[in-house]
């Protein structure tokens, strides 16, 4: 998977490989922004995601992921940090937390960076 500089960038990859749909969280589903398809939990799938901090504001976070629905659908939703923690249940948020899960792609993730001479600390 590519690594991607602008969620604009990263949101083209996507569409062209046919997440074209536009998912919106609701209270315990989320919901495809033309169409009106509601989806819970056990209804999709994160694919992939990526993260994107502002260049002036690192609390300027945006995360994409990709989804894809049981049936076959596929489409995007993008979260501001925390923007809508307050707005659904946990267990839809919970869907979203990915770093644990195996069958997600994480190469869009943001990896910590390792300081100038203190990769061989621990010696």
């Amino acid at each position: 998977m590519k690594h991607f500089e602008t969620l604009t960038e990263a949101m083209e990859d996507l569409r062209s490989r046919g997440y074209t749909l536009d998912f919106r969280p609701k209270r315990d589903y989320i919901e495809e922004h033309g169409s009106g398809l509601k989806l819970r939990t056990e209804e999709f799938n994160v694919d992939e995601f990526h993260r994107f901090e502002g260049t002036s504001d690192p609390g300027d976070e945006m995360t994409l992921f990709g989804i894809s629905t049981l049936d076959g659908k596929k489409g995007v939703f993008v979260s501001a940090l925390g923007a809508y923690s307050s707005e659904v249940t946990p267990e839809l948020m919970q869907k979203f937390l990915v770093a644990e899960r195996p069958n997600v792609n994480l190469e869009g993730s943001v990896k910590p960076i390792q300081a100038l001479g203190l990769e061989n600390s621990e010696q």
